[in-house]
């Protein structure tokens, strides 16, 4: 587990809103008005928030997990990954709460 701890912000839940609609880092930096290495540092705040995640997939599924973002905020490839990983999760005995 990542041993800073951090807090949601309106900043970071829009950068996961932006992850989970299949932005990158370069276009959130330009969206946000951010440099890169600041977007960086606030989606590894965010991943520090929402748990051990260490992928944006991961991030959109917790994000999903912790009401913090709708189905209806995904972009479709997104969506069809965390359909994917849903799947994965259910082989190995994780069952969502949603």
């Amino acid at each position: 587990m990542y041993k800073h701890k951090a807090t949601m912000t309106d900043r970071r839940h829009q950068i996961l809103f932006l992850i989970a609609k299949g932005y990158n880092n370069k276009q959130i930096a330009r969206k946000m008005g951010l440099s890169i290495s600041n977007t960086r540092m606030q989606k590894w705040r965010l991943y520090c928030y929402l748990g051990e995640i260490h992928t944006a997939i991961d991030a959109v599924y917790m994000g999903l997990q912790m009401g913090l973002l709708r189905e209806s905020d995904l972009a479709e490839p997104i969506r069809e990954e965390i359909y994917d990983n849903e799947a994965e999760k259910q082989m190995y005995g994780y069952t969502p709460a949603w």
